[in-house]
């Protein structure tokens, strides 16, 4: 499943039980937070990581999947606001001259 299940009716949700729900929806949330780290929204990305840990660690039930949603939806609306780059210095090569 992954992101597009974020987009899905609550009815939907309703009908599976947690440990159908729970994973797609932490995988979606970590998926968003590897492209707040890219777009250099690091230290938002690490505060969204850390819920969404919390979240999936304890609370397999409807209100988890919720907030798990709700989280998401925070991290998606931050990035739609981001400017590539923000916050941190460019990569560098690791090469030696």
């Amino acid at each position: 499943m992954g992101p597009q299940l974020l987009g899905a009716h609550p009815d939907v949700m309703e009908n599976q039980t947690p440990a159908e729900v729970m994973p797609s929806l932490y995988r979606a949330v970590l998926d968003t937070v590897w492209r707040l780290e890219r777009m250099g929204e690091r230290d938002f990305a690490l505060a969204v990581r850390k819920r969404a840990v919390d979240t999936y660690a304890t609370r397999w039930d409807a209100g988890g999947q919720r907030e798990l949603v709700k989280i998401n939806r925070e991290a998606l609306k931050r990035l739609a606001t981001s400017r590539p780059g923000a916050g941190f210095a460019l990569e560098t090569s690791s090469e030696v001259y």
